[in-house]
């Protein structure tokens, strides 16, 4: 009886609550099976955003803008940042028990961000499939394009690191506070700098 208070309680709060604002449009869809708390939802176009059982999203803002986007955190994510979707086709995946402590994703122009499971990330993190701005050739052809994000299951992202498009980060690796990740780095190794490379090797490493 206690359970099923409780989650009536999270259901109520979720969509009532005066600390939650949740927007979509009605071709849109909007599953929250989590806790959510001082969180904006806002889906313009059709959409999904799924948040999973056991999720607890505190101070977050996810913005979604477009046709054919998806945004899902699986189950007993905590999230506390920015998603930002713009365009058609983008999506962001995060995985089972992913703990994300502070960090901004930003999803443009039909690429993907992948997040394993059990990974845990700092706080001032900047994740980004995109440039935002267009860069040409003297032909006119575009040469930064877009590009999707990989990062393995148990990982360990540091404090104000940036992951730039085409980045992929291999399982139980450790990023270092303060660097930029623009290419691939392996699986358990301890990777730092600018740009990360991989300083130490057959690392493991729990929380």
């Amino acid at each position: 009886m206690k359970t099923q208070a409780k989650r009536l309680f999270i259901s109520i709060r979720n969509r009532w609550g005066i600390s939650n604002t949740l927007r979509k449009s009605k071709d849109s869809s909007l599953n929250i099976q989590g806790n959510i708390l001082r969180t904006s939802i806002k889906i313009k176009g059709n959409s999904k955003v799924i948040i999973g059982a056991g999720c607890r999203i505190r101070n977050a803002s996810i913005e979604v803008r477009g046709n054919n986007n998806r945004v899902e955190l699986g189950e007993g994510v905590y999230f506390s940042g920015t998603i930002e979707l713009f365009g058609d086709g983008n999506a962001i995946k995060i995985g089972n028990n992913t703990r994300i402590n502070g960090a901004d994703f930003i999803v443009h122009n039909g690429t993907k961000v992948e997040v394993g499971s059990r990974c845990l990330f700092s706080t001032k993190i900047d994740v980004r499939t995109t440039d935002s701005h267009s860069i040409f050739n003297p032909a006119g052809e575009r040469i930064n394009l877009d590009r999707n994000i990989y990062i393995g299951e148990h990982v360990w992202i540091g404090r104000m690191v940036s992951i730039l498009k085409g980045a992929r980060i291999g399982d139980g690796s450790v990023i270092g506070s303060m660097s930029l990740v623009s290419g691939t780095i392996p699986n358990e190794v301890i990777a730092a700098g600018v740009p990360a490379k991989p300083i130490k090797d057959n690392i493991s490493w729990k929380e």
